[in-house]
């Protein structure tokens, strides 16, 4: 596949208070994996080592390292490009065949002492972690609604406090994850970064956090006037590769971790309050008495031991079955199987010229290894891309960093032995059974 990576400045025009569209002011192609001629000139290293990194539920980054000397026809110059690529103004975009696979500000650069620098660039969502807004408390969806949903307010233009920022340019595109009531009332009003917003209360949150956030360039048509598609969809709306990658053909290393993690809950306990009235007429006398009921998943508790969570439940009425009632929907909303992660190194078929579909970011992949017992289909989360070392790409399918970094001490090897006899291949993250 060829991999182009552009540099430049950006202008953003508002088209209305809910419309933007970003143009470059200037744009420069400063890498070619075809290539060495860059935008027509015989210039060799004007950036070396670029690499994507893609994850789900992340902005993404691109790193490079831009030398301080280039090689030309003429001979040894200084790179014509070492100057322009700065932070804070400079944007820069990769293309993957002509699709733009990421876009984002350089944040950093670092000079080292070959006098090279290492420049990276955050996903244009890290924006959002630079910019607050003013949540007010009270009752969101999570996803439905134009305007007043958490997701329409964390990715809608916003130019008072989003400035003149292209993370303006988003409209709702493909979004098939199911909405549901988010209460901040007790919260009160927030002063937080919108990135805070999404994360809290979508990405990570119980009631949403098992989408897939895409961004997809477009334009208006027959203008260079941009802006993102965002996507929020469940693992059944992930489009999918017909490329397999199987062991002895395109896969070269593989490792499957399974570890019991802090989002694990398999019994929830609901606490409340029952009003009891004895007595008749005037002797009558009313008390009140705590009570709890308890939901759980005894096949989850007997593979992995007691995971437990408890809430309180407002009022005066609350009754046994009320309370189990709502604990068994609390429970639903956890992860109650162990969530494995798989890390396989593989080259891309269609690098060699073959006429498949490709390996990326987002798509229900089939697994195949026959000596590890593996036939899955599951979606990659997670994408290291060296551009100039396409057999080098390395996919991970399952649990992204944010995470694997809440997980916990591992089970016994007797709870697993206990979990594989109840559960075989039950709880398999992103797994699709349907399709294998």
């Amino acid at each position: 596949m060829r991999y182009k990576v552009y540099a430049g400045t950006v202008d953003v025009v508002f088209k209305s208070s809910t419309q933007a569209r970003f143009r470059w002011k200037k744009k420069t192609l400063v890498y070619d994996s075809y290539g060495d001629a860059v935008e027509g000139e015989e210039t060799e290293g004007i950036l070396t080592d670029p690499v994507v990194d893609l994850e789900n539920k992340e902005p993404g980054t691109f790193t490079c390292e831009v030398p301080y000397k280039a090689e030309t026809r003429f001979g040894t110059v200084k790179n014509p490009y070492y100057d322009e690529i700065k932070v804070g103004e400079t944007w820069m975009m990769v293309e993957e065949d002509g699709e733009c696979i990421f876009f984002g500000r350089v944040t950093e650069a670092n000079r080292e002492f070959d006098l090279s620098k290492t420049i990276t660039a955050d996903g244009i969502l890290n924006e959002l972690s630079q910019m607050q807004t003013r949540l007010t408390g009270g009752t969101y969806q999570t996803t439905d609604g134009a305007n007043h949903s958490i997701l329409a307010i964390a990715l809608k233009p916003n130019q008072a406090d989003k400035g003149n920022s292209p993370v303006n340019c988003m409209e709702r595109g493909n979004v098939t994850v199911k909405s549901q009531s988010i209460d901040t009332t007790d919260s009160g009003d927030q002063f937080v970064s919108f990135w805070t917003i999404l994360t809290t209360y979508l990405l990570e949150h119980e009631k949403g956090k098992d989408g897939y956030l895409r961004l997809r360039l477009a334009n208006d048509p027959g203008t260079e006037d941009y802006f993102f598609y965002y996507d929020y969809m469940t693992d059944e709306d992930t489009p999918t590769t017909d490329q397999t990658i199987e062991y002895g053909v395109n896969m070269l290393d593989l490792t499957l971790e399974e570890k019991r993690t802090s989002e694990l809950v398999n019994s929830v306990t609901a606490h409340g309050i029952s009003t009891v009235k004895k007595g008749w007429w005037i002797f009558s006398r009313t008390s009140y008495e705590t009570i709890t009921a308890t939901a759980q998943n005894t096949l989850s508790i007997a593979a992995y031991g007691l995971c437990s969570r408890h809430i309180y439940v407002d009022g005066k009425k609350s009754t046994a079955d009320s309370l189990k009632k709502v604990a068994q929907e609390q429970l639903d909303d956890y992860k109650q199987v162990i969530e494995p992660t798989l890390t396989v190194k593989a080259f891309d078929r269609r690098d060699t010229g073959e006429n498949v579909g490709k390996l990326g970011f987002l798509l229900r992949t089939h697994i195949l290894s026959q000596p590890h017992e593996m036939d899955r289909w599951m979606i990659c989360t997670k994408l290291k891309l060296p551009l100039d070392s396409p057999d080098s790409k390395q996919f991970t399918f399952g649990l992204t960093s944010k995470k694997l970094s809440k997980r916990v001490d591992a089970i016994t090897s007797a709870i697993n032995n206990v979990k594989n006899a109840l559960f075989g291949l039950i709880g398999h993250v992103n797994e699709d059974d349907s399709s294998s």
